[in-house]
């Protein structure tokens, strides 16, 4: 009997608790029923229009994202870059390459005396000749030339001079022949004196030169053409080729048309922005280059043009002023000053600043269907981002 009130009495406190959860929410309902129209709208839709606030910009609304980098224009169309005059030539004269006052050399059985010397050459030398006078001798004499025998025999007092092939670097040994098995108490023996290396040299130290020539980066990156020019004075029955080099690059090689001008055309590819080298190297002879003369001639500037689309609906709400266009333009931050002229849809609005950033409202140059933009720049000007965007005027206005 126990058992079965217990049951009886949870009974009704469960159907209780039901009838509250039922009662609360007929409360709720009946008062956001009696709440005045504007403020019933409000709650019910709090949410979407939180989530709209939240999102702040109209789909689709960024028209132009882009990185132009650096735009330059130059206001002249030629450039004209002078090199100084000057001389090429070689020399030949007559000189001592190598003398030496004396040297001993001699061999006996118990010792051998052998004496040598370098002679480095870097001048192109002609009719080279080996020379000296015997003091006193016994036996034969050995010479070598970077281990090359180019004599032996026996000299009394002098003999004829050694033509001799010179090389960059030349080794001579001076010696004598060993006393023979059979001659065991001789010496051979030679004290030479006033040793000389002579020879025609053609001094090449003036032979060539090295013009510079700076072109700025805009230049060479609009070259359309190139030309050298230059007077040459030589004589014609004295001079050989004349060979210039851009670069590295062999640009000409030829014997000089002396007493008249002379033109080469440049492929614009070989010059580069900052620094270009002309070497010019004369073969034989002299000559004086004079008015040299480089001359660049650069293409027009072709500026980078990026294209938009507005459909009718969204140009509309343009024109009515519930959706704003903005331009906006981020520079390298340099501190300088930045000047251009912005077209979009042939209608123009311009730069100048010194500020890393630059905004504009550009309502009124937009246009239904296909729109363009393109920047016209008057100085050199670095472009890290450029974006036009639409956003509303108010925020439940978007969607």
């Amino acid at each position: 009997m126990k058992g079965f009130s217990k049951r009886g009495q949870g009974a009704p406190s469960g159907g209780n608790a039901a009838i509250l959860v039922i009662v609360i929410a007929a409360f709720i309902l009946m008062y956001i029923l009696f709440l005045p129209k504007g403020e019933r709208d409000k709650l019910l839709t709090q949410d979407t229009t939180t989530a709209k606030v939240a999102a702040g910009k109209l789909p689709g609304s960024t028209l132009l994202n882009e990185n132009p980098g650096t735009l330059t224009v130059l206001k002249s169309k030629d450039f004209d870059h002078q090199l100084p005059s000057f001389n090429l030539f070689t020399k030949k004269e007559d000189a001592v390459l190598k003398g030496i006052d004396s040297i001993n050399v001699g061999s006996s059985k118990s010792d051998t005396r052998k004496r040598s010397f370098i002679l480095a050459v870097s001048d192109k030398v002609e009719n080279a000749k080996l020379s000296f006078t015997v003091n006193s001798h016994n036996g034969n004499l050995i010479i070598t030339q970077n281990s090359r025998e180019i004599f032996r025999g026996e000299v009394d007092s002098f003999t004829e001079p050694l033509s001799v092939e010179l090389e960059k670097e030349n080794v001579f040994e001076f010696s004598t022949e060993p006393v023979p098995w059979y001659k065991p108490f001789t010496t051979n023996s030679y004290d030479l004196r006033n040793i000389k290396i002579t020879g025609t040299v053609e001094r090449l130290d003036n032979k060539e030169a090295l013009q510079t020539v700076i072109l700025a980066t805009e230049e060479a990156n609009l070259l359309d053409s190139a030309a050298l020019s230059y007077f040459v004075d030589c004589s014609l029955k004295d001079v050989g080729k004349l060979s210039i080099y851009l670069n590295s690059n062999l640009l000409a090689s030829k014997v000089p048309d002396c007493g008249s001008p002379e033109k080469w055309q440049l492929d614009p590819k070989d010059l580069v922005g900052g620094k270009n080298e002309f070497r010019f190297v004369a073969e034989k002879g002299t000559y004086l280059l004079d008015r040299l003369l480089l001359r660049t001639k650069l293409k027009e500037p072709i500026f980078p043009i990026y294209f938009f689309s507005l459909n009718n609906t969204v140009f509309r709400r343009i024109e009515n002023n519930t959706i704003n266009s903005t331009l906006n333009i981020m520079f390298l931050d340099d501190k300088e000053r930045k000047t251009a002229t912005v077209e979009i849809n042939n209608q123009k609005t311009r730069i100048d600043t010194r500020q890393a950033n630059f905004s504009k409202n550009v309502d009124s140059f937009m246009a239904a269907g296909t729109n363009f933009l393109r920047i016209v720049p008057e100085t050199t000007i670095n472009i890290i981002n450029l974006r036009l965007v639409l956003d509303c005027q108010k925020a439940e206005e978007c969607s």
